[in-house]
């Protein structure tokens, strides 16, 4: 007969009431905490940020801006410093990232909605030509103010913000585990982590099919999520009927059988001119250009509080940002399961 140890037996309800209030007088209570993500309209509808312990999906039509939200997303929580965010990115480079950083942090908007900073087109112009210069590229931005001004800001959370180019043969869930454990031994810390992109981390599975092996990668995210208390965030790959849709919705990502049921909130975007019901509003193509400028976030699953909501957030995709301003979307869309608030 095999025997059970005393760790691994059911307890009472009087001695989880006692070791939680151990807790509670330590004031140790992970995954209680939640962690503002920068975008107002998302921390309403989310019971105000991510908590330790969920799993956060991302998914998104081609060209809607994942990467920069998910990006934005990072970087708003590490300048909270309030935990040590860590981006695990399995296809840009950390130099690239660093760039898209600089951009977005020498961007500020003018009350009509103007924005003025380094372009991401410029930024590889900019280091070409402090290449071989004894400043560098530090130097090179500190001559003049959006430079300035993105050293400036960026230089008050440093710390807190590690990006990791990823390898997709390398970079497993027990790889970013071990990396979650050292930072939190290292700096004493919450963490955070940033999965883009969840298709592309490594799982060598016998005869798995690609939907078991999404489904095990979304497993073992989940189970770092709730055994570590840390948010976790992914990025989740369209499938091909998704990219062939006019809108696209949770159940054509990848694998989504197990996304949907891992998944704490799943948030998917889409371009707003592809989206809204045009025979209920009338379209010009004034109207039609501004559209393109927008993109509608629809929340399809949220077990902090209500799903079936979107909000609107406007792209500054030239600077590497949304305006974090958005919130409702004031025209009906195409397939109306979701609705506005």
């Amino acid at each position: 007969m095999k025997t059970i140890s005393e760790e691994s037996l059911p307890i009472s309800i009087t001695s989880v009431m006692g070791k939680l209030e151990d807790r509670v007088r330590r004031g140790d209570i992970p995954g209680q905490r939640s962690f503002s993500t920068g975008f107002p309209a998302l921390d309403r509808r989310i019971a105000g940020g991510i908590r330790q312990g969920d799993l956060l999906l991302l998914g998104g039509a081609e060209g809607a801006g994942k990467t920069t939200f998910a990006f934005q997303l990072a970087r708003n929580i590490a300048s909270a410093k309030e935990c040590i965010v860590l981006y695990f990115c399995y296809e840009h480079s950390e130099e690239d990232l660093l760039l898209r950083l600089l951009s977005m942090e020498s961007a500020v908007q003018g009350p009509l909605g103007d924005v003025d900073g380094l372009r991401l087109s410029d930024m590889r112009t900019r280091l070409w030509q402090a290449s071989g210069t004894p400043g560098g590229l530090e130097g090179a931005l500190l001559q003049d103010t959006q430079g300035r001004r993105a050293l400036g800001r960026i230089n008050e959370y440093a710390d807190h913000f590690r990006v990791m180019k990823a390898s997709a043969s390398l970079t497993d869930t027990d790889s970013i585990r071990d990396i979650v454990q050292e930072t939190r031994r290292e700096t004493g810390r919450d963490v955070l982590v940033v999965v883009d992109y969840l298709q592309k981390v490594p799982l060598q599975v016998a005869n798995a099919t690609e939907d078991d092996r999404i489904g095990r990668i979304t497993e073992n995210l989940k189970e770092l999520a709730l055994s570590l208390a840390v948010p976790v965030i992914a990025i989740v790959a369209s499938d091909k009927q998704g990219l062939q849709s006019r809108r696209l919705r949770s159940y054509h990502l990848r694998g989504s059988s197990s996304l949907l049921y891992e998944a704490d909130v799943i948030l998917i975007m889409n371009e707003k001119n592809r989206i809204v019901a045009r025979q209920a509003v009338n379209m010009t193509a004034v109207k039609d250009a501004q559209m393109a400028n927008w993109v509608v976030f629809s929340i399809e699953k949220n077990r902090a509080g209500r799903d079936l909501v979107d909000f609107q957030l406007r792209k500054l995709f030239a600077y590497g940002l949304f305006d974090p301003s958005g919130d409702a979307v004031p025209e009906p869309l195409v397939d109306e399961r979701v609705y506005t608030d």
